[in-house]
């Protein structure tokens, strides 16, 4: 009735085009704050440095002067480098002592957080078996398989072996040998 065919307004009374050019106009915005913060930062972090250091002034030294001075940065160097350190060991620490603190408040409370997984990479062996082909082709191979003719659940019997001619004494006779054979038999039941 009232309402046009082509623009059907959505939540908030907005068209879908006014709603683009909204959100078009705040992610520029945030695009411009983003720029003046990070300018910031990089501002305070050059006066930060400056203070530290101080201005190099290097004109008109001569070469044990300019060595000495090389000799003066590299231990201020050294030394920020130390502090950069400590500062990140202790950083360190704290965020351990957070994540055990952490870790207490949830089972005291009963919370069981599960822990962050790292994604790896996988193989293509790996993700082949969720292929369908993959899957047909072992089917197949296991089809083509041929016995060996063996029960698999079936027990070996041990062979009765017998001795042969050359294993008995010479100077024995063979009545002798076979009792010994007959001894040896019921010794092994």
């Amino acid at each position: 009735m009232g309402k046009e065919k082509g623009k059907k307004k959505g939540m908030g009374g907005l068209t879908p085009e006014k709603k683009r050019l909204l959100k078009q106009i705040i992610m520029q915005k945030a695009a411009e704050d983003m720029k003046k913060k990070q300018a910031e930062e990089a501002e305070a972090k050059r006066k930060k440095i400056e203070a530290l250091v101080g201005p190099l002034q290097i004109e008109g030294l001569g070469k044990s002067q300019l060595e000495s001075k090389v000799k003066e940065l590299y231990k201020t160097v050294c030394a920020l480098e130390e502090e950069k350190y400590d500062w990140e060991f202790k950083i360190r620490r704290q965020e351990y002592e957070l994540n055990e603190l952490s870790i207490k408040v949830n089972d005291i409370k009963g919370k069981f957080v599960k822990p962050v997984l790292k994604k790896v990479a996988k193989p293509a062996n790996k993700l082949a078996k969720f292929d369908k082909s993959a899957l047909k082709a072992k089917m197949e191979f296991r089809d083509n398989l041929k016995s060996t003719g063996k029960d698999k659940y079936a027990l070996e019997e041990e062979e009765v072996k017998e001795k042969p001619d050359w294993s008995a004494p010479k100077d024995a006779p063979a009545e002798e040998v076979e009792e010994e054979e007959e001894e040896e038999e019921e010794e092994e039941e």
